[in-house]
């Protein structure tokens, strides 16, 4: 523990980590708002373009078409589902809620709508014998996304959840600051603090490096988790810092609020708070096997440009496979990006889960241990003389 203490001491004494933790925690705790100043579309223009949209297809479609028995059906359906939308406009509108008080027969419930709206959607999509489907499919969304509004909606009728007329509000941005710090942003920041110190120490005291009274192996695990503390210690401090902060700009909005997480092909909805969770805890985990590859690379090549170079580009080695095929969906080089596997941007690869990232994760823990036992035996330790270490 004293040398863990002396240790952590010795790199928070080091002015750049200062700075880099600085700049971290003033980026993530200010991002709520500097979201704020984003030119964002409201769902209720969303809505009316919806229904402008609704209104425009009763003049595109040739008025013959609704004379049939199937085209009557047709016309019903488009005629209420312009009025649905209508009345969801103005519930957006008002912002109190799934509904109005005091109209609560007049406009109805928007999530009672919304699931009404969705079935009629899916209706267009089975009614072949209409002789201007293929015209008033172009105005629909496929029937994969009027299935994943109805999850949404459903999820949001289960638990009491008000639809959000405030893309701003807090839960949401706090979401796509998770997407943020998920994404190439954390291999960054591991990159970073991972590239100097330790090759530095290797140089300057190298008497102690050769493994008295502490193994190289010792030193390496515990300035890698001690790098990953200060990370994690950092980013949560901020995003709490940011999402406090923009509760005080934006009342609306709750941590139960529904987003979008694929499990395998299939999208399910869980509530904002549990995505946070769960991406944090993955990103927390990959972060750490990226800082353990950053910490040994900074030995080996003594580099910090070339260190840094390296592990950020190993982000972008997923994106191979949007050109070649992965073969399959347990191909670990598919799970160096969190973001795809959670939004489904590889659900057409086949079962992609996060059950096979956190798989991933430790093949590459495991691979990263054996690969680095081999080098660093390997690897000179001491300037100007080619002295290997002795084990």
């Amino acid at each position: 523990m004293r040398l863990f203490k002396w240790e952590t001491l010795k790199v928070l004494r080091d002015w750049k980590v200062r700075i880099l933790l600085a700049a971290l925690i003033l980026f993530v705790a200010t991002y709520s708002t500097l979201y704020q100043n984003r030119s964002v579309e409201l769902p209720i223009e969303e809505t009316r373009a919806q229904y402008r949209e609704t209104q425009d297809l009763f003049h595109a479609i040739p008025q013959q078409h609704f004379e049939t028995e199937v085209g009557q059906g047709v016309y019903d359906r488009l005629a209420r589902q312009q009025s649905i939308l209508g009345m969801q406009s103005f519930i957006l509108s008002e912002k109190e809620g799934n509904t109005v008080e005091g109209l609560e027969d007049i406009v109805s419930d928007y999530v009672d709508q919304g699931i009404e709206l969705a079935e009629n959607q899916l209706y267009f999509h089975a009614e072949d014998g209409f002789e201007s489907q293929e015209l008033l499919l172009e105005f629909i969304p496929s029937e994969t996304e009027i299935n994943n509004t109805l999850k949404f909606l459903n999820y949001l009728q289960e638990n009491d959840v008000a639809i959000d007329w405030n893309p701003m509000s807090p839960s949401l941005v706090l979401y796509t600051l998770i997407n943020i710090i998920a994404g190439v942003f954390i291999y960054i920041i591991a990159a970073i603090f991972g590239a100097d110190r330790f090759s530095r120490d290797q140089e300057n005291n190298w008497s102690i490096t050769q493994g008295l009274p502490y193994t190289w192996k010792f030193q390496w695990r515990q300035r890698t988790f001690i790098s990953w503390v200060l990370i994690w210690v950092t980013l949560i401090i901020g995003i709490l810092i940011s999402y406090f902060v923009s509760r005080v700009f934006n009342d609306t909005g709750t941590l139960m609020y529904p987003v979008q997480l694929y499990s395998g092909a299939d999208a399910v909805y869980i509530s904002v708070l549990q995505y946070v969770i769960t991406t944090l805890l993955l990103a927390m985990l990959l972060s750490y096997v990226i800082i353990k590859l950053s910490t040994g690379l900074s030995w080996m090549f003594r580099n910090i440009y070339l260190t840094i170079t390296i592990v950020v580009a190993i982000f972008f080695i997923p994106y191979l496979f949007t050109i070649i095929s992965p073969l399959s969906s347990w191909n670990p080089l598919l799970y160096l990006q969190l973001l795809p596997v959670l939004e489904g941007e590889w659900s057409d690869i086949g079962n992609v889960t996060i059950v096979k990232l956190l798989m991933a994760i430790l093949l590459f823990y495991i691979l990263i241990e054996i690969l680095f036992n081999f080098i660093f035996k390997l690897i000179p330790t001491r300037t100007g003389k080619l002295e290997r270490r002795k084990n």
